[in-house]
């Protein structure tokens, strides 16, 4: 596989942290190509009064060094 790049990004999401998550990752596809993988290393939420009113998911992208890909 060679050598593999790892970038730490929070999504958002008002519906979930899978959501979340999975916002991050393609917003990340948008400019980095070559994703193995991903790790959610964090779940946070924004709270207003006493409801979620957002989600948020840290994940770590993993991704191909350009020459390795």
């Amino acid at each position: 596989m060679g050598t593999i790049k790892v970038i730490e990004l929070i999504g958002s999401s008002a519906k979930s942290w899978e959501e979340a998550a999975s916002n991050a990752v393609r917003e990340a596809a948008a400019t980095v190509s070559g994703i193995v993988g991903v790790e959610v290393a964090a779940q946070t939420a924004k709270v207003s009064g006493d409801r979620i009113t957002e989600y948020r998911s840290t994940v770590k992208v993993a991704f191909a060094v350009k020459g390795d890909r």
